[in-house]
């Protein structure tokens, strides 16, 4: 009988012991579950961020708020698990290179014009359309209110391309080794484009055609092989081009001309969901921000072009007028011509620009400040 309780009490025993070891061995499984699964949210990125141009000047330049300024914080908003590699001037990839990189991934994030990337995706010819948008607010309706910014969307995801945001980058004006007032002084100077839908216009007009990219402008104006670019005014002080003109057409075709950061779409869904928001509200948040500093750069451009002694040519409306129709006709026609969705974006650009004109006091602000009285 004490056999008996003995082992019934031993039994007890050993089923109380197995059950507190089975509840352990949970417990230690389940903090470790919980040890991965911090490990997995601490996780970093370093991402490397091809920038086509020059570093940016000012801290309030729409550059700078595109690129270092939104490195600095998206590392700091991320708590450091995000960290952002800036090469400036084409260092991982060339203008046009750089699409195909970005898409396989080969870096994460691009920063460039959309009309560089045309060739590939016409829908960025857009960026160029002369005369299509009068001042900073105008084109950030355009972008972001209309279906054009929806459309280029879709055309840049179908590439493999995600768009994070726009920046602008102050006016884009003809700064010519020659003076231009109108259509025909175009007639026999060397005009640069990389965008195969500007060239029926400025050969319209009589100039003939190169390609050289961004970085090699300076050289191209100083050797002659170019007489003209169409560019933003603050790269007189920025690329030194002041040196290697002679004038300014003020306004400028592209009023204002604007940049985009992309991210490669393989990069992007490798990151997880809270730090795609953060990414997210942080350029939203700055292509906001950069429009006043955009403004300053038109602003100084004409400034630092008149401190050098550059001849400011201020368009007649006659003439502006004459540049827009035949734009119209040779460049917004020939983009819409390329595919349907080009075909929907310059619909949206007739009727807008009509309707802002119309109905904006901003368009006639707009001619009164840039237009020769």
């Amino acid at each position: 009988m004490k056999t008996g309780k003995y082992s019934k009490l031993m039994f007890v025993v050993s089923l109380f012991f197995s059950l507190f070891l089975l509840a352990a061995c949970n417990s230690d499984s389940e903090e470790t579950s919980n040890s991965n699964k911090t490990t997995d949210e601490q996780e970093t990125f370093t991402l490397r961020y091809n920038v086509s141009f020059q570093p940016p000047l000012w801290d309030w330049d729409p550059k700078y708020k595109s690129t270092e300024e939104f490195a600095k914080l998206v590392e700091e908003r991320t708590g450091g698990r995000v960290k952002i590699e800036l090469f400036y001037a084409n260092q991982l990839a060339g203008q046009v290179e750089s699409l195909d990189a970005l898409s396989r991934g080969t870096f994460d994030i691009q920063n460039i014009t959309p009309s560089a990337w045309a060739s590939k995706i016409p829908e960025g010819s857009f960026a160029a359309l002369p005369y299509g948008w009068m001042g900073e607010e105008h084109a950030a309706h355009l972008l972001r209110e209309t279906d054009v910014g929806k459309l280029y969307e879709e055309a840049l995801d179908e590439y493999g391309v995600k768009l994070i945001s726009y920046w602008y980058s102050g006016a884009t004006g003809y700064l010519s080794k020659s003076p231009i007032a109108a259509p025909e002084d175009f007639k026999g100077l060397i005009f640069n484009t990389t965008d195969a839908t500007q060239q029926e216009y400025y050969q319209s007009m009589g100039a003939g055609i190169a390609g050289v990219p961004f970085a090699e402008y300076y050289e191209g104006l100083l050797r002659g092989t170019i007489d003209t670019v169409l560019f933003p005014y603050n790269s007189l002080e920025t690329y030194k081009l002041a040196e290697v003109v002679e004038s300014v057409t003020v306004p400028g075709s592209v009023m204002p001309s604007f940049g985009l950061v992309a991210f490669s779409k393989s990069s992007w869904e490798k990151l997880p969901s809270d730090i795609q928001e953060i990414i997210t509200e942080t350029a939203l948040e700055l292509e906001q921000a950069g429009i006043e500093g955009s403004k300053e750069l038109t602003k100084l451009g004409i400034e630092y072009a008149e401190s050098q002694g550059l001849e400011i040519v201020h368009l007649k409306r006659e003439d502006y007028d004459e540049f827009l129709k035949l734009g119209q006709e040779k460049v917004w026609d020939k983009f819409a011509s390329r595919n349907e969705r080009t075909k929907k974006m310059t619909e949206v650009l007739y009727a807008e620009n009509k309707k802002w004109i119309e109905e904006n006091p901003k368009a006639q602000e707009y001619f009164d400040e840039y237009l020769a009285d």
